[in-house]
């Protein structure tokens, strides 16, 4: 593998700042990269099913949940980590574009729930297809056992940045 912009960047700091350990940006970088490149990619490819990410991820979440394919505005917030006006904003969008409805509860009226309409289901259904197999045709070049790694590694990473970071 050739010299990247990330290796690049390590060197440069390596050569200006022999005193410091560059070498975080290597992961930190990378990491950042990836994450532009695939979310620049998907929110081309959910543009023609008039999606964006956020809604995407809303009926997603709804759909990953069975039937009655419903929850709460706060389970969505929840597993969304949106603010609740974020929420209510995409919640409103979806409704207006027959994708969700909203349900008040039969027997407390301070509840409701957001649901997916048969149009939702089957939009997030077709659009889902498609994600998962750009997803995978972005991992082609690696073997199961590198996915694997990867997985494993991203996954410890994760768990040693939630332990060093103070709860918020």
């Amino acid at each position: 593998m050739t010299m990247d912009t990330v290796d690049q960047v390590v060197a440069d700091w390596a050569r200006q700042r022999p005193d410091l350990d560059a070498s975080p940006i290597a992961i930190f970088g990378r990491i950042r990269r990836i994450a532009d490149l695939a979310a620049g990619g998907l929110r081309g490819y959910l543009a023609s099913y008039g999606l964006t990410p956020g809604s995407f991820d809303i009926l997603c979440n709804l759909r990953r949940g069975g039937r009655p394919y419903r929850k709460t505005p706060s389970e969505l917030a929840a597993s969304a980590l949106v603010t609740s006006g974020a929420l209510t904003a995409r919640l409103d969008t979806l409704e207006r574009d027959g994708l969700i409805r909203r349900r008040d509860h039969p027997a407390d009226r301070r509840v409701s729930y957001a649901e997916l309409t048969p149009a939702g289901r089957k939009l997030i259904d077709r659009a889902l297809e498609g994600h998962l197999d750009r997803e995978e045709s972005l991992l082609a070049g690696l073997s199961e056992t590198d996915r694997k790694d990867v997985e494993r590694a991203l996954a410890l990473l994760e768990h040693t940045v939630r332990e060093a970071v103070p709860a918020q």
